[in-house]
């Protein structure tokens, strides 16, 4: 008798398990709890509020990741390039004496005033100071080749002009370098000005970083394609790893924006909760996470109008699991 009345009890607590919410391991499938039902009474406690999706604007883009480039390399660039153009001056203006003295001593000894020894002399000094100039000519050729090989051509000569306004934003620190690599087999959008950049990977407080140049040199793992961009308003520390977010070029999206505070997760998967006309409250997958800088950017099955839990979706998440346990009786 005693476990007629035990299977009675349990195939109850089956027949209850069979509910709106019995089916809720499968994660694509709505779910509805009713505000009439016991788990439903407890949105007033839990502070249940919702809010109406508006219509979204956004751009489809992509993430790449990059670093904040320490100067140093470039600083000792510019110092040993204006030192050598320091001596390419000297070495001019030595070339240059030499070339009046020769010329004067020339005339002095066709009058046979001078010595046909003191115009050797005349010769060999001017074909010294000659060979210095074109030394010293050498030298600054080879540190800009050099140079553009590792940096590019714009930065180079930003870095190598004596008074240049773009590198002494680096070098007052108003301005910091950074170096973005773009995933394999992308590239950027040939109108493509700006990205937005954050160096704890959030979007919401991404920063604008403008482009400088295409970097020479291709990342030597992913073989991406690397980017030199500029940022301002932010002190970055040097190679600090950031996470980049680029526009494609391809046109806006429409959609709505979900706040960062609507969304849960289970078994590894984002889920909000949306209010129907009935008053029921539909657990719905968020397929795809497109950070936008107020929370997650989703189009398709989410419209303008949907009325969204923003605060006590946690909760009706744990009732909705909760009612899926059957009780048991105790023994």
């Amino acid at each position: 008798m005693y476990k007629l009345i035990r299977f009675a009890c349990l195939a109850a607590a089956l027949l209850a398990a069979s509910s709106p919410f019995a089916d809720a391991d499968q994660d694509d499938e709505p779910r509805a709890m009713k505000p009439a039902d016991s788990a439903a009474s407890n949105t007033h406690i839990a502070g249940i509020k919702t809010q109406r999706l508006e219509a979204s604007m956004q751009q489809p883009e992509f993430s790449a990741y990059g670093t904040v480039v320490n100067l140093e390399p470039l600083v000792a660039l510019r110092q040993q390039f204006l030192a050598a153009r320091a001596q390419q001056d000297s070495a001019r203006a030595k070339y240059q004496e030499a070339d009046l003295n020769l010329t004067r001593t020339q005339d002095l000894h066709r009058h046979d005033i001078v010595s046909t020894r003191r115009l050797q002399e005349q010769q060999a000094q001017w074909r010294n100071d000659q060979a210095n100039l074109a030394t010293s000519n050498y030298q600054q050729q080879t540190i800009l080749a050099t140079s553009r090989l590792q940096w590019g051509e714009l930065l180079t000569d930003w870095f190598t002009q004596n008074h240049g306004k773009q590198a002494e934003q680096f070098l007052n620190h108003r301005a910091q370098l950074l170096q973005i690599t773009l995933p394999a087999n992308s590239r950027l959008a040939p109108d493509l000005r700006t990205v937005d950049v954050d160096e704890h990977g959030r979007r919401d407080h991404a920063i604008k970083a403008s482009l400088i140049s295409v970097a020479p040199q291709a990342d030597p793992v992913t073989q991406g394609e690397r980017y030199f961009f500029k940022s301002e308003g932010r002190n970055l520390p040097f190679g600090a790893h950031i996470t980049a977010w680029i526009t494609n070029g391809t046109p806006e999206n429409t959609g709505v924006i979900i706040p960062d505070n609507a969304v849960v997760w289970h078994l590894g998967q984002a889920f909000i909760f949306i209010k129907s006309v009935n008053g029921e409250f539909q657990r719905r997958l968020l397929p795809e996470l497109i950070p936008a800088k107020t929370g997650y950017f989703a189009s398709g099955d989410f419209k303008p109008g949907d009325e969204i839990v923003i605060t006590g979706a946690q909760t009706l998440l744990s009732q909705e699991l909760k009612n899926l346990i059957p009780s048991e009786d105790n023994d």
